[in-house]
This record gives C-alpha cells, sequence and structure tokens, in this order.
C-alpha cells in the first residue's frame, strides 16, 4: 500500500498542474526560434479570406473564456515559471518533450510519403536522444542533412489526404483549430507517448501521468504569451485576426 504522505503529496501537484494544463492553448515553441504553431502570429494574411465559421457566435463565446483564462492563469503560472528557471533549464525542458513527440511526427511524414522527412526526424531523434541526453541536447543541428524540418501532424495528414478542414472552431483551453485538426488532434494524442508516459507502471497513478502532460504544456508556453499580446493588441478584432491567420497557416501547411 502506499503511505499517506506520497497521496498527500501527489494530489497537491497534480492539481497544481491541472491549472497549467487547462490555461494552455494549442501553440508551441521551442529553443527561441519561430515554430510551425507560433509562425501564424507573424505571416501576413488577408483579413478577407474565406473561413467557413457557421457556429461564430459560440466561438466568440469560448474565445472569451480562453482570453480570460489565459490572462488571469496561464499568464501568470508562466511568469512564475520563466522568473523562477534558467533559460537553459526551460530550453532542455523545450527540448526534451519536442523529442518525445518525435512518433507523432515520424507517423506523420510517414503516412503522407514523405520519407526523407521520416529520415530526418529519426537521424535527429536517435541523436539527440543518444549524445544530446534524452533530447534536453539538440546536437543533431549540427549536422547538415538533419536541419529541423517542419513539423508534421496527423491534421495535415488528413488534409494531404483531401479531407476538407470543415469549419472554423475554437476549442476550450485549446484555441483556434477547425473540424480536420481536432480530429487530427486525437490522432496525435494516440501516437504521442507523453499522453501515458507511466501506464505501464501501476504506481505511477493518473497524478504523475497528468503532471508529466501539463509540465509538457507549461514548458511550451513561454514565447507564446508575447506573440499573442501582441496580437491582440495590434487588432480591432482579435478573434477575427486569430481565425484568418490560424486558418491561411494550416492551408499553407497542408499544401506544403
Amino acid at each position: 500500500m502506499k503511505s499517506m504522505k506520497t497521496q498527500k503529496f501527489k494530489r497537491p501537484l497534480a492539481w497544481a498542474c491541472l491549472i497549467g494544463l487547462l490555461s494552455v492553448t494549442n501553440l508551441t515553441a521551442q529553443d527561441g526560434k519561430l515554430t510551425e504553431d507560433e509562425a501564424f502570429f507573424y505571416e501576413e494574411f488577408d483579413e478577407s479570406a474565406g473561413v467557413y465559421d457557421p457556429f461564430e457566435s459560440v466561438n466568440r463565446f469560448i474565445f472569451k473564456y480562453n482570453d480570460y483564462v489565459f490572462s488571469n492563469t496561464l499568464q501568470p503560472l508562466v511568469d512564475t515559471y520563466t522568473a523562477i528557471t534558467p533559460d537553459t533549464v526551460e530550453e532542455g525542458a523545450s527540448n526534451f518533450f519536442n523529442n518525445l513527440r518525435y512518433p507523432v511526427r515520424l507517423a506523420s511524414n510517414l503516412l503522407q510519403g514523405r520519407f526523407k522527412g521520416a529520415w530526418i526526424e529519426t537521424g535527429r531523434f536517435a541523436i539527440n536522444s543518444t549524445v544530446g541526453i534524452v533530447g534536453i541536447l539538440t546536437p543533431a543541428d549540427d549536422y547538415e542533412s538533419l536541419a529541423p524540418i517542419e513539423s508534421e501532424d496527423v491534421g495535415q495528414v488528413f488534409g494531404a489526404w483531401g479531407i476538407g478542414e470543415g469549419p472554423y472552431l475554437v476549442l476550450p483551453f485549446f484555441g483556434p483549430s477547425n473540424l480536420r485538426d481536432l480530429a487530427g488532434l486525437f490522432g496525435d494524442r494516440a501516437i504521442n507517448p507523453i499522453k501515458e508516459p507511466f501506464s505501464m507502471i501501476d504506481d505511477w497513478e493518473w497524478e504523475w501521468q497528468f503532471a508529466t502532460f501539463s509540465a509538457d504544456y507549461i514548458s511550451r508556453s513561454p514565447q507564446i504569451i508575447e506573440r499573442y499580446k501582441q496580437l491582440k493588441g495590434s487588432s480591432i478584432d482579435p478573434y477575427s485576426s486569430l481565425k484568418n491567420g490560424y486558418t491561411q497557416y494550416r492551408r499553407g501547411a497542408v499544401s506544403e
């Protein structure tokens, strides 16, 4: 039996991580570089581009709710995280979790017939997992043939297969999406080892699984905050700006 002391320690930690998880949007950052999920904040886009948004009233409500949670929970949490965590530790944590998501990128490349991309992802994973100490460092960057490539996901796979994007959606806590990417999100999670990293170990109950999953999201959040604030501050209608930017970026990612 587990001791009461262990149980008392685990549950507060899990609930603390819950706050972080529920406050995060579906955006990522790593290594101080623009990633595919950040890039649409900076790309120019056509405000008049057609986006199928039949649920706009509901989407706007969820957008406002997400913005409230973001401003009042995620931002203070991440501000504290960045204040007490050295930059090298932040970068290492981001690298570590990004390395763990290799199966998603590998499967997505293979399902699109992108065998070169699958080879590059595999080479980077092998080097970073060994020489880079389980992915904390990224020595694969030193090899020109293994230069980082655009990350692939299951939503892009569906797009490459000719499946339409469907209506635009704003997901609670996860932000902008569409019906195709929502299905892709479930596909990503099905092959993402971060989902249940300790499911084979009885002693690691849901609290620790949840804590690990939450830590991944928190480690990816710091650099996105300023970019989101800039978009919000410079837009007359942040909802429309985010909708158009997200949709056009995802269309571009699928068509590459």
